[in-house]
């Protein structure tokens, strides 16, 4: 296997036999990949219809990405670098499909919430002061391995699991690390009833974990005060201290558990024209702090999601045009727990809980419709590939820390376009892509109000609100440009390289820039 490997990798520097252009496999992954909806559906079992026997890549990458039209949780100054590999694999009627990437991530200047992924969690803990915005770096692996098993000649079982895992840290005070764990597990099967039509099911769960804790290193006698925000940068201040959700003593899980199960069905209308569909539900439940009798555990939370994929599919003349729909809508509620703290004069705590009061209610709804045309398809590879799609984007959301609420919703439209062109010549591929982006939004920033008279008992950070509310919904243009050469070798193996810019500018914002540029370099290999 060793030996098998390294003569691919040397034929790569010291062979010097052209290919003619007739000869070359131009097989392209992406478009393979994107050619039938099963193979990027959660059923496994779909991974039967791969139109090749085998396909795969290595590719490394680098990013740089500079600019001030960040959201409040970006930074203005990062790069990232990593390295993939994707198969597609047939043996006999066994078909087996891996992942693996590695990311690393380093950011400056920043601060805002110090959870990995605020638009997923339930609440969020958000920095008070901007002087503590800092480095941020990250880690990230992922791993996915499925495969297809056949029955009989109509029914085929599938198994695909996903596995992930973060480190994400802050180096200035207050500094955080949270160590993120999330696994995906799918059981499905598929069943084809005649030429027309193909249906299919499977189970899906998945757990995740995010583990965050707190320290400061530096001057012990500043103060560090975080907004624990239940929604839209309402909620209560905390402060750095040994207890709390912050507390330098404690190490807090978010904890999320999900199950679901989905139905595909694919339609045929002759050869060369098919419809799939595939609609998913998902129960969401977990919680934040320690499941335990001497430990606080802080929320509950709960949501329901219905998501629909369809792809409609025309092949004909060696062009495929696809029409690819999809949707998702996910209802959220955060439930804050009440309790009290003793402890006995052994020492011993116990955590008494008397009730649990919603803090959040969040809507978040998303559609998107995209046209592909790949034209003039050779050996699994388009001449031109035309992409053009619409999304919009909503988040409503009712934030409570009674008797005070804040309402806040938003709708944001993005409309993207983009063109690539590939020119062969005997055993060299140039391609070209160009494309373009334009968004704007609309909604309600907050609307603040109260079921009852009282106190203020709440806090808020309303500057970063606006800046976020800025962020989704001013008027942005975006504008890309990409080029990659791959050069073909014998025994059908290929390396490319490429370069990418991406540019954004922002219009009428006033709580932050108005520009944002990214510069993406890769390197690979097609196998």
């Amino acid at each position: 296997m060793h030996i098998r490997w390294l003569l691919l990798f040397g034929g790569i520097f010291f062979s010097t036999q052209l290919v003619a252009q007739e000869s070359v496999n131009w097989a392209n992954f992406n478009y393979i990949k994107a050619s039938n909806g099963w193979l990027t559906s959660e059923n496994a079992a779909g991974l039967d219809k791969l139109s090749v026997d085998k396909i795969s890549f290595i590719e490394a990458t680098f990013n740089k990405q500079n600019g001030d039209f960040i959201n409040y949780f970006q930074s203005d100054n990062s790069y990232s670098f990593g390295a993939s590999t994707e198969s597609f694999y047939r043996i006999n009627k066994l078909v087996f499909y891996g992942q693996m990437q590695y990311t690393n991530f380093s950011g400056k200047n920043m601060g805002g919430s110090t959870l990995f992924n605020p638009g997923f969690s339930p609440f969020d803990i958000v920095e008070f002061a901007d002087s503590t915005a800092g480095t941020k770096n990250m880690e990230q692996y992922y791993l996915t391995g499925a495969l297809s098993i056949p029955v009989n000649n109509n029914l085929t079982l599938g198994l695909k699991t996903n596995y992930y895992t973060a480190s994400y840290y802050k180096t200035k005070d207050l500094r955080h690390t949270n160590d993120i764990m999330n696994l995906e597990t799918t059981l499905g099967l598929s069943y084809s009833f005649n030429s027309l039509v193909d249906v299919g099911m499977n189970y899906y769960f998945r757990k995740r974990t995010e583990n965050t804790s707190y320290q400061s290193e530096g001057n012990t006698d500043q103060q560090f005060n975080s907004l624990i925000s239940y929604g839209s940068f309402f909620g209560l201040q905390e402060n750095f201290g040994n207890e709390g959700m912050t507390g330098s003593t404690d190490n807090n899980p978010l904890v999320d558990f999900i199950h679901g199960v989905s139905f595909q069905l694919e339609l045929f209308a002759g050869n060369n024209f098919n419809i799939f569909n595939d609609l998913g539900f998902k129960w969401r439940n977990g919680y934040f702090g320690q499941k335990s009798s001497v430990d606080i555990q802080y929320t509950e939370h709960q949501a329901n999601k219905i998501s629909y994929k369809g792809v409609i599919s025309l092949n004909r003349n060696r062009t495929l045009h696809q029409l690819s729909i999809n949707f998702d809508y996910e209802d959220l509620i955060n439930l804050e727990k009440s309790y009290s703290k003793s402890t006995d004069e052994g020492g011993n705590t116990t955590i008494l809980y008397f009730g649990k009061n919603q803090v959040l209610d969040r809507v978040h709804s998303k559609a998107s419709f995209l046209y592909s045309g790949n034209i003039n398809v050779n050996d699994n590879n388009p001449e031109w590939l035309i992409n053009a799609g619409i999304s919009i984007w909503r988040r409503d959301q009712l934030s409570v820390t009674y008797p005070f609420y804040r309402r806040q919703d938003i709708q944001q439209f993005l409309a993207t376009a983009s063109l690539k062109k590939n020119i062969f010549s005997n055993s060299n591929m140039f391609s070209f892509t160009v494309g373009a982006q334009y968004g704007s939004g609309t909604g309600t920033d907050k609307e603040d109000g109260q079921f009852a008279n009282a106190l203020k008992n709440y806090a808020t950070l309303d500057n970063i609100l606006y800046r976020e509310y800025e962020f989704l919904t001013t008027r942005r243009a975006s504008g890309n440009a990409a080029f990659r050469y791959t050069k073909a070798f014998p025994a059908n193996f290929k390396i490319y390289g490429g370069v990418g810019f991406d540019y954004t500018k922002a219009f009428d914002v006033s709580y932050s820039g108005n520009t944002y540029r990214k510069v993406a370099l890769n390197i690979g290999y097609i196998f």
